[in-house]
């Protein structure tokens, strides 16, 4: 299990715990302007919206 800090653009701060964390794959899907929002463990948020993704050590 990994747990991550997420931060958005808005100035919210979340932590989700995933089974897996592929930074390159969710980088794609952040990057992928056909997506409109992207799953990180429970959360389900807006692509644009999210400014940073970190692994929490």
């Amino acid at each position: 299990m990994t747990t991550l800090k997420i931060s958005t653009h808005d100035g919210q701060d979340y932590e989700e715990t995933v089974e897996q964390y592929d930074a390159a794959a969710l980088n794609a899907e952040l990057n992928n302007n056909e997506i409109n929002t992207v799953a990180i463990g429970n959360l389900i948020i807006s692509r644009v919206n999210v400014k940073l993704v970190v692994e929490k050590a």
